[in-house]
C-alpha cells in the first residue's frame, strides 16, 4: 500500500486531449438536411437512421472528452457544441415524426 503523499506522475510527453466538435457537427447536420429534404420515408431511411446514431455516439463521445478537459474550450467549440445539438434535436424530432419538416 502506496501511503505517500505525492500525486502520481504524468508523463509531459503525454498528448492532452482536445475536444473535436467538428466531426459531430457534420453528422448532426447531414442528418438535419437528410430529415428536412429527403423525408423520414422510403429509401431515405437507409440513410438518416445511421446518421442519427452516428451523430448521437460522437455527441456522447465528445461530451466525455470535454468532462475530462473540465469544458475548457474556445468559443467556436462552445458554438459548434450548440450546433451540433440543435442539428441533433431537429433532425431526431423531424426523423421520428415530433416536428414537421
Amino acid at each position: 500500500m502506496d501511503t505517500t503523499a505525492e500525486p502520481p506522475r504524468t508523463d509531459e510527453n503525454e498528448k492532452t486531449e482536445k475536444t473535436g466538435w467538428g466531426l459531430a457537427v457534420l453528422f448532426s447536420g447531414g442528418l438535419l438536411a437528410c430529415v428536412r429534404h429527403g423525408g423520414t420515408s422510403g429509401w431515405w431511411i437507409p440513410l438518416w437512421a445511421p446518421l442519427l446514431i452516428l451523430a448521437a455516439l460522437v455527441t456522447a463521445y465528445e461530451w466525455s472528452v470535454s468532462a475530462r478537459i473540465r469544458f475548457r474550450m474556445g468559443p467556436w467549440e462552445w458554438f459548434a457544441l450548440l450546433g451540433t445539438h440543435v442539428g441533433l434535436l431537429l433532425g431526431g424530432g423531424i426523423a421520428v415524426g415530433l416536428l414537421d419538416p
